[in-house]
């Protein structure tokens, strides 16, 4: 066997070592190539194009009218119901969503009466709620974003087929912040896809599905 079909080097995803004949070269969005052995290979390409869709999913901002990835705007319930997008600079300006008090006239300190919340529609109640919705799979193929009674409702008669992971959950496993941008959801989902890796003594099959379910989630 020639010299060059004995060396080995580590796959940067599971970090077996491996020949390098065995390896496949993978570049993700940013440019960086990885080194990926044949069961990471597929895995890796997958993530190369979430990441590179990341790019395509914009929308604007009501605020300011700037186009953001759309993970990075929320949507807030004015006092009188208006529902708007804004991304995290138009959101600290959104009456009520300011973390100090305003000042009246005098320069002393005024509590204001505009509240402006983020809320969320029920599609199986129809009333708003401040929490995270569940999107719900039925025995019917419908899909729909419900709060946890109508939820746990629903599950009690053994309509549902599939509760799909909750963006807070999905940013829990990652270890990001709700306000995280792309390119630290990426990094957070390379990291512990690393660690997840079944081959890995920190790994398991369960865990590495579960950093995939979170980082569909977010993107």
């Amino acid at each position: 066997m020639a010299v060059a079909d004995e060396r080995r080097e580590r796959c940067d995803g599971c970090g077996r070592t491996v020949s390098l004949e065995d390896l496949t070269t993978v570049t993700m969005p940013d440019g960086e190539a990885i080194a990926c052995c044949p069961e990471c290979e597929p895995h890796a390409r997958e993530a190369a194009e979430k990441l590179s869709s990341l790019d395509t999913q914009r929308a604007s901002c009501d605020g300011c009218n700037g186009e953001f990835p759309s993970a990075d705007l929320e949507d807030v319930v004015l006092t009188d119901g208006t529902v708007i997008s804004c991304c995290p600079d138009c959101l600290a300006e959104v009456p009520g969503r300011s973390d100090g008090a305003e000042s009246s006239a005098d320069g002393t300190e005024a509590e204001t009466t505009e509240i402006a919340t983020t809320k969320n529609l029920c599609s199986q109640c129809h009333e708003w709620t401040g929490e995270e919705l569940f999107r719900v799979t039925t025995v019917d193929g419908r899909t729909e974003e419900m709060c946890r009674d109508c939820k746990e409702l629903l599950e009690d008669d053994g309509v549902v087929t599939d509760v799909q992971m909750r963006k807070a959950e999905a940013r829990e496993i990652l270890g990001v912040e709700a306000g995280a941008t792309e390119s630290e959801i990426r990094n957070a989902f390379l990291t512990q896809i690393k660690s997840a890796h079944p081959d890995r003594k920190s790994g398991s099959r369960s865990a590495f599905k579960l950093v995939k379910r979170a980082y569909d989630r977010l993107i």
